[in-house]
């Protein structure tokens, strides 16, 4: 059912597909950060990530829910999920861009493609426009994602009460990893 869900949010996302562009999607793809302070590590995975990418056009959109986000220590998934992200009000992180540099022909078997993406990022309600980079690299029937960027919570008015403050980092690094297929509506469920 979470996976449909993911399907049906990311195509709302993706502009009219033209009957020439060539569409990739994932919806395993993974998401991981950590809150990194002197006092303790928070960190959490997500392996529900839904993802299109249009390798015609260079446009790209991904959707996560937030109740996917595993963490290593269970109260601090409660807390963030109750108390920082609002899952229950805003219970999807979503992203609608487009990779800058985008040339179909760069993207080869077995070589890193280094490109920029500049799109909308959506978490916690706040919209904020984000440019950041990434590789692709193709390799057999699969198309390989993978970027690191930093978010502040103070953009995304995430707020960290005064008690907890130092023990939740303002900085939060984000690793993505996707790997798409070719879409077949046949393949998605």
């Amino acid at each position: 059912m979470k996976a449909a869900t993911l399907v049906i949010v990311l195509l709302t996302f993706i502009l009219p597909v033209k009957a020439q562009d060539t569409l990739w999607f994932s919806r395993t793809g993974h998401v991981y950060f950590i809150s990194h302070t002197d006092i303790i590590d928070i960190d959490a995975h997500n392996y529900q990530t839904g993802s299109f990418l249009n390798i015609s056009s260079g446009e790209i959109a991904f959707t996560l829910l937030m109740k996917s986000f595993k963490f290593t220590l269970p109260l601090a998934e409660e807390h963030f999920n109750e108390n920082y992200v609002e899952a229950e009000k805003f219970p999807k992180a979503t992203f609608k861009g487009k990779i800058l540099n985008f040339d179909p022909l760069k993207l080869t078997p077995e070589t890193e493609y280094k490109v920029i993406v500049e799109g909308d990022l959506t978490i916690h309600g706040i919209t904020s426009r984000i440019r950041e980079e990434g590789v692709l690299r193709k390799s057999g029937n699969e198309i390989k994602a993978v970027s690191k960027f930093i978010i502040k919570l103070d953009t995304y008015k995430i707020e960290v009460p005064n008690i907890v403050a130092d023990r939740v980092a303002a900085e939060i690094p984000i690793d993505i990893n996707i790997t798409y297929e070719p879409y077949k509506k046949s393949s998605v469920k």
